[in-house]
């Protein structure tokens, strides 16, 4: 194997050590203490968000993450699923969506925390936390809660930035690589 062979080798392995564990996104880690997707389909009434944020609650960035560091630990102690690492701070805020019945949103984050319906919590609104990894995600329709539409998106508050995966290791590498080759031709 040539020189120039290994360091590319080493480049691709390096790059591969530093990449996130990949898991299907985005997740719905919505759910109860026991494991399960809150209310069947991973969305949250105003009485459970209420329970898990700081008082008073409202639908605000602060709010969210105590909403969505709730549902990390919940997810952290089912057994057999991914570890979710730590939220971070919010890293963007779309806080007025104005209902709409479809959604997508921009790559590069780590979690996001959706506000659906009107009204603050407790007055006819729902929450619910995915962890995308990075992805952007689309969502062309708004959950059912028993048969009934819980209302368009209100907002999303995106929490975590997601490390670019290796690829500037990669490209170090292979810059290292291409100066050493050419040293050598120059020495030759």
């Amino acid at each position: 194997m040539s020189r120039i062979a290994r360091y590319l080798a080493l480049a691709v392995l390096v790059s591969n050590l530093s990449s996130p564990p990949a898991w299907a996104a985005p997740i719905n880690i919505t759910i109860d203490a026991a494991g399960n997707l809150l209310n069947i389909v991973g969305i949250a009434d105003g009485a459970q968000y209420d329970a898990l944020v700081a008082p008073p609650p409202s639908n605000n960035p602060a709010d969210n993450l105590d909403f969505l560091d709730a549902m990390t630990g919940r997810w952290n102690g089912v057994p057999l699923a991914p570890a979710m690492p730590a939220a971070g701070t919010l890293a963007l805020d779309q806080g007025s969506l104005g209902g709409a019945l479809s959604y997508t949103g921009p790559a590069g984050y780590q979690y996001v925390v959706f506000h659906w319906g009107q009204g603050q919590a407790g007055q006819g609104g729902w929450w619910s936390a995915y962890y995308v990894d990075g992805e952007s995600i689309t969502f062309s329709a708004v959950p059912q809660v028993g048969g009934q539409n819980v209302g368009g998106f209100s907002s999303a508050r995106y929490f975590g930035t997601v490390p670019d995966g290796g690829t500037t290791l990669m490209l170090l590498g292979a810059a290292m690589v291409g100066i050493g080759a050419l040293r050598r031709k120059r020495g030759a």
